[in-house]
């Protein structure tokens, strides 16, 4: 899952909200999740709201949580249907995901017990405890003080990002009437300050808007932070290190699955593919697995049953096993037809050496983590694509239905439904495989 939407690359921390923003939290998933922190006594924080919540994709929430309350948010977000993700998640970050059906929406909760910032998130302010103690609530959220606010979006600018975005330019300069240098994260950052530096002058420089000032900080200030913590390259190197062996250990939890989408001409395999590849989470990859298209449409021109039936063999696992490279890359797999198109009856009548190589084609590659038969009526896929007759086509799909008793695997989808509501139930599906295995693995 190198490829998650890149977010896992970027610091936990975006812009603080205000209290108009609060409006926006209107999710029900967040709501119940909230409600749940609170009815369980979970010492909490929202750092984050985004602005495309409620959409799609999602954004990223982030929350900081009292070190003393991570197992019981782990227990309280399991019970909402959140699943951790694997191998990205220390003692100091963890990463929830959650796929809500009925709006079509993706939730990804940050979850941070410690304010740090810089590589690694070596840079710390050791605010924590009193950033929660000083938490404001708003109706069932809990958010920053606005000085903190300051500080923890000023810092995430400098260090983390190297420049000031101007959606962070308008949200600091807002903040800057509570701003105090004789707060707890003031103190921390004078503390580490650079020659020449002070957190007065940090304040004005945002006043004036001088961020070319504040984004030259940067590096002075992550100097003088690890020479005042020292921090040395090394120790860096080895905190990096360390997390290479966790990713190698958690390899088998961050592989991706594989979903085979089988039916007649019809039956919606290509839209449902391409719905998939846009909306999911992940990053998908299609891999045609039918026996007839690409190169195995020429390879019976070479007229040498051996030759024909060998070359037919290494297109199939050829396909199959790049397949296997993208899901150990933690992508989704999906493909468009299986195999498995061999067990069903073909248009034409065949000879005995065709219907031999066809057994062999059905079961010359293992079968993928889940099986979709598209269920579609055979009028309903004739009006769609006009090929074959809706007899033939309804012929085929009560084949495909049958793989039922032979797969443990498969299972059905309708989609004679809307395409979104088909999309959507498949996609909850795939997810629900996910979060079966983290949680068994």
């Amino acid at each position: 899952m190198a490829e998650v939407r890149s977010r896992l690359n970027e610091s936990p921390f975006g812009h603080p909200i205000n209290s108009s923003e609060l409006r926006l939290m209107v999710h029900p998933v967040l709501d119940a999740v909230f409600h749940a922190f609170e009815e369980s006594g979970v010492c909490w924080c929202l750092l984050r709201l985004p602005s495309n919540l409620g959409t799609p994709t999602g954004g990223d929430i982030d929350l900081l949580v009292s070190r003393t309350d991570l197992e019981l948010v782990r227990r309280v977000l399991e019970t909402r249907g959140f699943a951790q993700l694997p191998a990205w998640s220390d003692s100091t970050h963890s990463h929830f995901l959650s796929y809500h059906r009925p709006t079509d929406c993706w939730m990804w909760l940050d979850i941070v017990t410690e304010l740090s910032f810089g590589p690694s998130y070596a840079l710390q302010t050791r605010a924590e405890a009193g950033c929660l103690a000083r938490r404001q609530r708003h109706g069932a959220v809990d958010t920053l003080d606005p000085d903190d606010a300051f500080w923890v979006l000023l810092l995430h600018c400098i260090l983390d990002k190297r420049a000031i975005a101007p959606r962070h330019r308008a949200r600091l300069q807002e903040l800057l009437a509570a701003v105090r240098t004789d707060g707890e994260l003031g103190q921390a950052v004078e503390a580490v300050c650079p020659p020449g530096w002070t957190p007065t002058r940090m304040m004005g420089c945002v006043a004036q808007g001088d961020w070319p000032a504040l984004e030259r900080l940067a590096c002075p200030l992550t100097r003088a932070w690890m020479r005042r913590d020292a921090i040395g390259v090394w120790r860096l190197l080895v905190q990096q290190g360390l997390r290479l062996v966790e990713n190698f250990a958690h390899l088998r939890r961050r592989r991706g699955l594989s979903v085979a989408l089988v039916g007649p001409d019809g039956a919606g395999k290509s839209t449902l593919g391409m719905g998939l590849r846009s909306s999911f989470i992940f990053p998908v990859r299609l891999v045609y697995m039918g026996l007839t298209g690409g190169l195995l449409r020429h390879i019976a021109r070479l007229h040498l049953p051996g030759l024909v039936l060998l070359a037919r063999l290494s297109v199939l696992w050829c396909r199959y096993l790049m397949a296997q490279y993208h899901q150990l890359r933690g992508r989704l797999v999906v493909f468009d037809r299986y195999i498995y198109d061999a067990m069903v009856p073909h248009p034409d009548r065949l000879n005995w050496l065709r219907r031999t190589s066809r057994w062999v084609d059905g079961r010359s590659c293992p079968g993928p983590d889940l099986v979709l038969v598209l269920n579609a009526p055979g009028e309903v896929m004739y009006e769609r694509k006009g090929e074959y007759n809706p007899e033939q086509l309804e012929d085929w799909r009560q084949h495909f239905l049958a793989l039922q008793r032979r797969i443990p695997q498969v299972e059905t989808v309708d989609t004679a439904q809307a395409v979104d509501a088909a999309r959507t139930e498949v996609i909850d599906r795939i997810w629900q495989r996910y979060v079966a295995r983290w949680r068994k693995t």
